[in-house]
């Protein structure tokens, strides 16, 4: 009777516990941004004349639906936020190059390897349009692409090289090289095999600190494209900072988020998600506080991320907007 009661109680206290870890697991995490409220940013100061124009386009390739608790932990909230894989084509004068690849046509091909669970997880997706499709409808033939320039090196990333073979890769040098000793060759080298051979260029960000960012790049050395680190989700997670004579700056995320309210709260996306995608939390975290400073100091700033769909329509909305009161 005594084993049997340890038994029961037993089962009862292990339930309870699952219960209590499952409950916290929703609930908010703490940042410490009090000390930010009021803080005095040093912008830096932009002559949009003297700036070349720099058109942007979000090629949404492929999508999927997900609570918004699960996107934002703390949010308390079951309302659907479309998850988006994307590229962004980016004309500036001294080339046409993307940001990230968004999604191949044989995608499904390259992920038929992979475990039951990963495609149900974080490989699970709609299909909408390849990356290859939405160039030919813009009319970017082969040849034309000078470069795509990777955010990170997660699959999802990558996984619309094979779509343009031959285009060369630049890729920040501290991730190429965190890379090489693990993500290049897991599940069966994905993500080697998605970046199809094509040529390999690594870049550093070692210029001087920029809105707040520890080191930068100016991409074309007249300040319409300067990269920054923002490490955590990947040991060489890159932003992008867009600064054009066309159209208001904007700021790209790569995966630092997920969606907006990420770095608004800040807050993470639930642990299931973000144990899975973030490789050193600590650093992770503390990008989100600096993508928090920064979004209070420019509020009016876009700040996407690349697998924001609400953020990535609200600026092409807002881009046909500012292109029809030229005309």
């Amino acid at each position: 009777m005594k084993v049997k009661n340890l038994v029961t109680w037993g089962g009862i206290t292990l339930a309870t516990l699952g219960v209590g870890l499952a409950v916290k697991s929703f609930l908010p995490q703490r940042f410490e941004t009090a000390s930010l409220v009021g803080e005095k940013g040093n912008a830096t100061r932009l002559d949009s004349e003297a700036l070349p124009a720099v058109e942007v386009s979000f090629l949404r390739c492929g999508s999927i639906s997900i609570p918004e608790l699960i996107a934002v932990r703390g949010a308390f909230s079951l309302v659907p936020r479309v998850i988006s894989h994307s590229a962004v084509l980016i004309r500036h004068p001294k080339a046409l190059f993307l940001y990230d690849t968004g999604l191949c046509s044989d995608i499904d091909r390259y992920l038929v390897d992979q475990s039951l669970f990963f495609r149900k997880t974080l490989a699970n997706f709609h299909l909408e349009q390849s990356l290859g499709s939405h160039l030919r409808e813009r009319g970017v033939g082969r040849g034309e692409l000078d470069f795509a320039l990777l955010s990170h090196l997660h699959w999802d990333h990558v996984s619309g090289i094979p779509d343009i073979p031959g285009v060369s890769l630049r890729v920040n040098r501290v991730e190429y090289e965190a890379a090489k000793h693990g993500l290049l060759n897991a599940g069966n080298g994905l993500v080697r095999r998605l970046m199809s051979g094509n040529a390999i260029e690594c870049f550093d960000c070692a210029g001087p600190t920029y809105e707040g960012f520890r080191s930068s790049l100016d991409l074309f050395g007249d300040g319409s494209i300067i990269l920054v680190p923002l490490p955590g989700h990947t040991a060489g997670n890159t932003g992008m900072f867009i600064n054009r004579s066309n159209g208001p700056r904007l700021f790209l995320l790569g995966d630092a988020v997920w969606v907006a309210e990420n770095y608004k709260r800040p807050a993470t996306m639930h642990p299931f998600i973000w144990s899975r995608v973030t490789s050193d939390d600590a650093t992770a975290r503390q990008t989100l506080i600096d993508l928090h400073r920064y979004a209070l100091h420019h509020p009016k700033t876009p700040m996407i991320g690349m697998h924001d769909a609400a953020s990535q329509e609200q600026f092409m909305k807002s881009e046909k907007y500012i292109e029809a009161a030229r005309i």
